[in-house]
């Protein structure tokens, strides 16, 4: 998906470059990360959780080149890539986001489960993505 955005290219990447911060828009989820920024090979969990269920979601940056690209890669039961791209755009900032999510591990989930990753992946990361984008007022919520 592509969004073009009136914010500058390095304050989008900025916000694009929090990776922890993500999962701020996405109900019951957090995230717990490694310390620092992140850089290559940074890891971090995305942890979605409704009393004692809970679901995490593991992942470790295989690309980082600021401030223009990320890309990571997710190790848990969730399979998969998501990568950012950031570039200048008609006075503003264009984010251009890829991601590809299936269950792997047993023998033809992944053909039944990347169309629904597909599906649920534009809904779910659209919100972070059209968050991510957005132009607010000073105090105003991102």
């Amino acid at each position: 998906m592509t969004r073009e955005s009136d914010l500058p290219a390095d304050e989008l990447w900025a916000r694009v470059a929090a990776l922890a911060d993500h999962a701020d828009t996405v109900p019951l989820t957090t995230t717990l990360a490694d310390p620092g920024d992140p850089a290559l090979g940074w890891r971090f969990t995305v942890r979605t959780a409704l009393g004692p269920l809970r679901f995490d979601d593991p992942m470790v940056v295989e690309a980082w080149q600021a401030p223009r690209r990320w890309r990571i890669r997710k190790t848990g039961t969730l399979k998969g890539w998501a990568e950012a791209v950031v570039s200048p755009y008609a006075g503003g900032s264009r984010l251009t986001w890829t991601e590809e999510l299936w269950f792997d591990g047993v023998p033809g989930l992944r053909a039944v489960t990347r169309p629904l990753g597909d599906i649920f992946g534009r809904v779910i990361f659209g919100r972070v993505v059209d968050r991510l984008v957005a132009n607010h007022a000073v105090g105003g919520e991102p």
